[in-house]
């Protein structure tokens, strides 16, 4: 009964960081001064989260450390307060609080210029035919995930901010017997060796 009552369709959760100076993009400061990684921050939250504004599939903001912040008053989607003590577990009490609600729900960061609404679909296309669903970035981690039901340990014992989360992660899903796929490869724009390949990407899409 509890299930039938869920929306049968997919639910965006866009994972964000409220843009205060000195606080975000911290490892481009020595690259862009405190102020101009400020700037890059919004600048791609803005992007992520006007487009997926739009998309046919009903989105909502997850923001630490306040989703009160008055950058997220611009944009009208449902803000939700990140929770957990990591990243780990700040992912997994957002999709669990997201799968009470939708038959399927789909996380993603806001720093990787390669997600858009077409990568969206793709994603959701494959939680048709898989249990989970992963957006592999090229440092090792990945930049979205998505599934059809709680997975209480997927999130668990990661080690977060390494080139080994993706690998623990799917390791973690063949040790449990889960279905997943994996989505064409991204990248995130973190260090000042990111910013050309950033520069040209913004000239080719502008």
């Amino acid at each position: 009964m509890k299930n039938s009552m869920k929306n049968p369709e997919p639910l965006i959760q866009i994972f964000c960081k409220a843009p205060v100076i000195g606080q975000v993009k911290t490892r481009l400061i020595s690259a862009l001064g405190a102020r101009g990684a400020f700037e890059l921050h919004q600048q791609m939250l803005a992007r992520v989260i006007a487009e997926l504004s739009v998309s046919p599939h009903k989105a909502e903001l997850w923001i630490s450390p306040d989703k009160d912040h008055g950058f997220f008053q611009q944009f009208r989607l449902p803000r939700f307060q990140q929770t957990g003590d990591d990243l780990g577990a700040s992912m997994r009490a957002a999709l669990n609080s997201g799968l009470t609600r939708h038959a399927s729900v789909i996380l993603l960061g806001t720093d990787l210029p390669l997600i858009d609404g077409s990568y969206v679909e793709l994603a959701v296309n494959a939680l048709q035919t898989h249990d989970v669903v992963l957006g592999p970035a090229e440092d090792g981690g990945y930049g979205l995930v998505g599934a059809n039901a709680k997975t209480p340990d997927l999130f668990s014992g990661i080690d977060w901010g390494t080139e080994r989360v993706l690998s623990q992660t799917c390791s973690r899903l063949n040790r449990d017997g889960l279905d997943y796929h994996l989505l064409p490869l991204i990248w995130d724009v973190d260090r000042p060796a990111d910013l050309p390949r950033y520069e040209a990407w913004l000239g080719g899409v502008s």
